[in-house]
């Protein structure tokens, strides 16, 4: 194997496989290093193996040739063995790096196989070439500052690809653009009015800002300025936007488990603003041009914040265990991280890139 990525490797892959299963914000930070592999390799067939829930994000892709999109569970495995290898690739690239796609890499039989140095349980013994990122000296589970689309981009270059301006290619059809128009127009939006969204929700509630700073957040927001403010939000999330009932009356738009996956780009498009969790909306808002303002606790901004972090604000406290990068909290305040950042700050941050 080949534990150095100081210089380019020299191959011309016919038949390519991306191995990026999973979550939604992952792989829209993986969308600039497919875009980079679209030019570095214009002629080759390019597949994608995403699974089946968050397929339709990469429908209609211009760097993409193919879907294959899986079940994962084990019932299922001999299936999405049997029709990687019918593929005959030549070349995989496996950016999700753990044990599972780096032995679907192997048994897929390309010849080349490439994912960082850094993967986890052991899938790096799996690779054939393996991409190296600096470690953070302080914090041996951190890498260096790198933030997940560099790191994604870094395979991209190993492999040739020029990259200056990082492309994130997401949905936007005709079709979605009239949808989402007549929703707005059915909400009577004005010209003049800027839209602002609020995502309040996220996987972990260890990413979560408490809710009800959200709510008073919002009507902060609706006082008395040309801003409406659009609640974002899935299926799951029905129930506790009741919270925000009473704000609907004086002008808030609630579109909580409204949309497809889909249609949130377009939408998001629309926004002047997001305010969110450290979550997949924040990563969509950012990929399709909108301004964001993060609010983040245990996870770190430099890695996954919204990109690129400069073009946007980022609101958390400072603390001596902070960010963590735990599932747990083991601050004695719990959630000192994330419920020490006041409304008003949040506000203000809000207000500078409104501004800005």
């Amino acid at each position: 194997m080949n534990d150095e990525n100081k210089t380019e490797i020299n191959i011309s892959p016919q038949r390519i496989l991306i191995i990026k299963l999973s979550s939604l914000g992952d792989i829209v930070h993986t969308l600039p290093a497919v875009a980079a592999l679209r030019q570095r390799f214009p002629s080759a067939h390019l597949c994608w193996l995403v699974k089946t829930q968050w397929t339709s994000i990469l429908e209609e892709n211009p760097d993409i040739d193919e879907l294959l999109s899986v079940e994962v569970s084990w019932k299922n495995w001999l299936t999405i063995i049997k029709d990687i290898r019918q593929k005959q690739f030549d070349l995989v690239i496996d950016f999700q790096g753990l044990f599972r796609t780096g032995f679907l890499g192997i048994v897929s039989g390309a010849n080349v196989r490439i994912g960082f140095a850094q993967a986890r349980e052991g899938a790096p013994w799996m690779y054939t070439h393996r991409v190296s990122l600096p470690r953070d000296q302080e914090c041996s589970w951190r890498l260096l500052g790198i933030h997940a689309v560099d790191r994604n981009l870094a395979i991209a270059r190993y492999l040739g690809a020029k990259v200056s301006d990082p492309v994130f290619h997401l949905p936007g059809s005709a079709e979605d653009h009239i949808f989402i128009q007549d929703l707005l127009h059915g909400f009577e939006v004005d010209n003049h009015e800027s839209l602002i969204a609020l995502a309040p929700w996220s996987r972990s509630a260890l990413k979560s800002w408490p809710l009800n700073h959200f709510v008073q957040l919002a009507e902060e927001l609706m006082r008395g300025r040309s801003w409406r403010v659009v609640l974002l939000g899935g299926p799951a999330d029905i129930q506790t936007a009741t919270e925000f009932r009473y704000l609907e009356s004086q002008g808030l738009i609630n579109l909580v488990g409204k949309l497809s996956l889909r249609q949130l780009p377009e939408l998001l498009r629309k926004m002047k603003l997001l305010i969110g969790n450290d979550s997949s909306l924040i990563h969509l808002a950012a990929g399709v041009g909108t301004r964001v303002l993060g609010i983040f606790g245990p996870t770190e901004p430099k890695a996954t914040g919204p990109y690129p972090i400069s073009r946007h604000v980022v609101q958390r406290t400072e603390l001596f265990c902070s960010p963590c990068g735990q599932r747990t909290c083991s601050n004695i305040n719990k959630m000192e991280c994330l419920n020490t950042i006041s409304v008003s700050s949040v506000f203000e941050g809000a207000q500078t890139l409104l501004v800005r």
